[in-house]
C-alpha cells in the first residue's frame, strides 16, 4: 500500500473544533436523570471517601445489592467512569456541566480517533473524513456523549485498542503498552463491553496473524494477555452484580435478535444503504473494484466486521436487557464502512455520490428503509434547537422546588429522580416504593411510575387529609431526558400532566 505522507489534516481540526461547539453548547442546561445522577453521586462520594460508595452518612443508592455497596464501594458497574467525574468535581465544583465535561471531551477526542483508525485501516483521507463527517453528524454521538456516563469512556478506548492492536501487529515502537493500557481502561469503562470487543481482536489475530508469528512474538503475546489479566480479573470477581446476564431462552434471544437488528439499522448502519450500494456495485464491478483504486488488506478489513459480529452475539445471548447503550462503540466503526460504501460511489459518479453521503449523513432516510422515507427526520435540525433553547424537565422542577422550600434537615418520598435530588440537594431522600407507607416533609408521586390513584386507598387518604398538594409548571415526563433516541426530547414537552408535590401541613 502507498501511504500519504503524515500531516496535520486541517478538515480535521475542523470537525473537532465543530464537535466541540456541539458537544460544549447548553451541556449543562439539562439536569442529570436517574443512570447520570447514579455516576454524579458516587462521584461525590469517591471525592469524600476516596472510593465509589452508596451510602454517604444519609442517603443510600438503592440496588439488590446495596448493603455489599454501601461502605466497600459500587459492585454494580467499573470505577473509571466515578473516579474521572470526582476529578472534574475537583477541579470545576459540583455541577451538571463539570458531571458531563470529560465525557464530552472524549466524544471530541472519539471524532479525532476515528479519523485515524480510518486511516490506518485504508490510508484514504477521503475515506477518513467521510467517517468523521458520519460520526459527528449522527444523533447517537450527539446524545450519548454528552452525557454522565460511560459511554464515551467505550467509544474512546475501543478505537484506541483497534489503534493499538493494528500498531501491535506492525511491531510499532510502544504499540504494546497502548494496547495493554486501552484494554484495560475499556474493561474498566464497562467489562460487558470489553469481553466482545478483546474477544474479537483475539479471535481477529489467531486467524489472521498468528501463523507468521514466530515463538517469541508469540511469547510476548502470551505476556501482554497475562498482565491484562492480572490487571482486570481481580476487578472482575468483585463486582458481583454481572449486568449483561440473563437465562438464555428461545423467545428472549429471538427478541434480543431482532431488537439489534433494529436499532444498528435505525441508529448506527442503514441496512438499506449497504444493500444498495452492494447492488449497484456487482452490476458496475469493473468500475468500482477496488474501491480506494488500490488493493484492499483484506485481514483488516475483516476486523471491523468481526467487532460486529462478537458484539451482537454477545448481547443477543448474554445479556439480560437490550439497549441501544450496549452497541454504541460500533458507532464509529458504522461510520468507517458506510465512509467506504461512499467511496465506492465516489468512483461511479461524484454527484450522485454528494447526494447519496448528505442522504446517509443528515437523514434518516435510508434508515427507515427507504431513501423516500414517508416520516423525514433530520436530526440536525432537532440537535440545534436544543442546543440553542432551554429545556424544562420534571427532575429540574422537583429540585428547584425543594431548594426554595424545603428547610434543611427535610426528607423528601419520591422515585426515579431520586438520586437527583441526593445530588443537587443535602436533603435525606427516602426512595423505598410507594408500598411502604410513610410520612416525610414532602412527598412526590411520579404518575409515570405510581401513579397516585392506585396508592393504598388508606394510604392515598392519609396523603390528601396531611398534605397540600403543590401542582409545579414543569411536565411530569418519565424520565428528566435519556440518550436513547427513541425517547429523547430535543425540546419541553408540552400539554402534558405536570409535577405534583405533597408538602406535609
Amino acid at each position: 500500500m502507498i501511504r500519504q505522507k503524515t500531516k496535520i489534516d486541517i478538515t480535521l481540526i475542523f470537525f473537532c473544533a465543530l464537535a466541540a461547539v456541539i458537544l460544549f453548547t447548553n451541556l449543562g442546561n439539562i439536569y442529570l436523570w436517574q443512570d447520570e445522577a447514579t455516576t454524579a453521586v458516587l462521584a461525590k462520594n469517591t471525592l469524600e471517601f476516596g472510593v465509589p460508595r452508596a451510602f454517604d452518612g444519609t442517603n443510600l443508592i438503592t440496588t439488590i445489592y446495596s448493603d455489599a455497596c454501601m461502605y466497600k464501594g459500587w459492585r454494580y458497574a467499573p470505577w473509571l467512569q466515578f473516579y474521572i467525574t470526582a476529578l472534574s468535581f475537583r477541579l470545576f465544583g459540583v455541577n451538571t456541566f463539570a458531571a458531563r465535561f470529560p465525557f464530552a471531551i472524549l466524544g471530541v477526542a472519539s471524532i479525532a480517533l476515528c479519523y485515524l483508525l480510518s486511516q490506518r485501516l485504508f490510508h484514504n483521507r477521503r475515506v477518513s473524513r467521510f467517517s468523521a463527517a458520519f460520526m459527528l453528524f449522527s444523533a447517537p454521538f450527539f446524545l450519548y456523549m454528552r452525557q454522565c456516563r460511560w459511554y464515551a469512556l467505550a467509544i474512546f478506548f475501543t478505537l484506541w485498542l483497534l489503534i493499538s492492536y493494528l500498531d501491535l501487529i506492525e511491531k510499532k515502537r510502544f504499540s504494546a503498552w497502548g494496547f495493554m493500557l486501552s484494554a484495560v481502561f475499556l474493561f474498566h469503562s464497562n467489562y460487558a463491553i470489553f469481553f466482545p470487543v478483546f474477544g474479537a481482536v483475539c479471535f481477529h489475530y489467531i486467524i489472521f496473524h498468528i501463523k507468521n508469528e514466530g515463538k517469541v512474538e508469540l511469547k510476548k503475546a502470551l505476556r501482554y494477555l497475562l498482565l491484562i489479566i492480572m490487571l482486570t480479573a481481580p476487578f472482575f470477581i468483585f463486582f458481583t452484580n454481572l449486568e449483561c446476564r440473563g437465562q438464555m431462552t428461545f423467545l428472549r434471544t429471538k427478541g434480543h435478535l431482532e431488537f439489534y437488528i433494529r436499532v444498528l439499522n435505525k441508529y448506527l448502519f442503514p441496512l438499506a444503504f449497504l444493500f444498495l450500494s452492494l447492488s449497484v456495485f456487482s452490476f458496475f464491478k469493473k468500475r468500482v473494484f477496488p474501491i480506494l483504486g488500490q488493493r484492499l488488506d483484506r485481514p483488516r478489513l475483516w476486523l471491523l466486521p468481526v467487532v460486529f459480529i462478537f458484539t451482537v452475539v454477545f448481547f443477543v445471548f448474554l445479556a439480560e436487557e437490550r439497549q441501544l447503550r450496549y452497541i454504541i462503540h460500533l458507532l464509529p466503526l458504522s461510520c468507517i464502512l458506510m465512509s467506504l460504501l461512499v467511496a465506492g460511489w465516489m468512483k461511479l459518479n461524484v454527484i450522485a455520490a454528494s447526494l447519496i453521503f448528505i442522504i446517509v449523513c443528515f437523514t434518516n432516510s435510508f434508515h427507515t428503509g427507504s431513501p423516500f422515507a414517508m416520516k423525514l427526520w433530520i436530526p440536525l435540525a432537532d440537535i440545534a434547537y436544543e442546543l440553542s433553547h432551554d429545556y424544562d424537565g420534571p427532575v429540574e422542577g422537583i429540585v428547584e422546588f425543594l431548594k426554595k422550600n424545603a428547610d434543611p434537615g427535610d426528607t423528601v418520598k419520591l422515585i426515579m429522580g431520586d438520586y437527583a435530588v441526593i445530588f443537587y440537594t443535602d436533603l435525606k431522600v427516602d426512595n423505598r416504593d410507594f408500598l411502604t407507607e410513610s410520612f416525610p416533609e414532602w412527598i412526590v408521586v411520579r404518575n409515570g411510575w405510581v401513579s397516585f390513584e392506585n396508592l393504598n386507598t388508606r394510604y392515598r387518604r392519609r396523603i390528601e387529609a396531611e398534605y397540600q398538594r403543590i401542582e409545579l409548571d414543569y411536565p411530569d415526563i418519565m424520565w428528566e431526558n435519556r440518550p436513547d433516541p427513541g425517547y429523547h426530547k430535543f425540546k419541553t414537552v408540552t400539554e402534558w400532566p405536570n409535577v405534583v408535590v405533597y408538602k406535609r401541613r
